[in-house]
This record gives structure tokens, sequence and C-alpha cells, in this order.
């Protein structure tokens, strides 16, 4: 017969085991769902030939990622490059364009999420977005 404290730590070590798999990373990976885009952006009606395009989601998840081709394509990554971002409400920036303007207050306002003014709802129907930085 097993004593007190030996049940005590069999009974931990199966509990442990059983919540291995457990944890915010793996329940957010299996709520969410990557749907593919891919869009292009353009300065005053020009294609932008340089920098990043970034997709942040509300709520949680991470970040997806594109690099601007020299015809202002872009293909959103977020593991695996081509895989797409999450679906739902994202906030967009424009990063390392190379845009020239006085006190560079372009490049400054696309390049972050809070003052791009930019944004994306992402979904099976909604995968191809264009963006005109001004």
């Amino acid at each position: 017969m097993l004593k007190r404290p030996q049940t005590l730590i069999i009974l931990s070590a199966l509990a442990w085991g059983v919540c291995a798999g457990c944890g915010s990373k793996g329940g957010e990976a299996a709520a969410t769902t990557l749907v593919p885009v891919k869009g292009k952006v353009t300065y005053k009606g020009k294609p932008l030939t340089q920098g990043r395009v970034k997709f942040e989601p509300d709520g949680f998840g991470r970040n997806a990622y594109g690099k601007i081709q020299s015809d202002g394509t872009f293909t959103l990554t977020t593991d695996k490059e081509g895989d797409g971002a999450i679906a739902g409400h994202h906030r967009v920036a424009v990063m390392e364009t190379g845009i020239k303007s006085p006190k560079d207050a372009v490049g400054k306002k696309y390049a972050s999420v809070s003052s791009s003014g930019l944004t994306a709802d992402v979904d099976a129907s909604n995968t191809e977005f264009t963006f005109d930085l001004k």
C-alpha cells in the first residue's frame, strides 16, 4: 500500500502531465485562423518601392508582417512565409518606406499603428488591401 506522501507525489505528477500541453500559446494558436493576405502600398498614387507593412490584431494574436516589393505589393507572414494574418480587425503600419517629406512627417505618421489611421478587417472574403499614403 502507498503511503500518503507517495500518493500525493504521484497524483501531482499525473495532474502536471495532463496539463503540460495547456497554456495561453496553445490555446491562442488553436483559437486563431490565419487568412492569406496580400496587398499594395502606394504613395500619392504611385507604388511604394520599399518598406514593411505591419498588421497588429485587436485583442490577442501575433502581428503579421510583409515586405513591400518594388511594384508596391506585399504578402503577409505570421509564422511561415506567406501564411497570412489572423482573422479579425487590425491596425496597420507602414515602416521603413524611404519617403522623404518635411521633418519626415509622412514616415513618422505611418510607421506606428497608433498614428497611421490605417485599418484592415481580415476574413475569408477580405484578403486583399490597398493603402495609399499621402
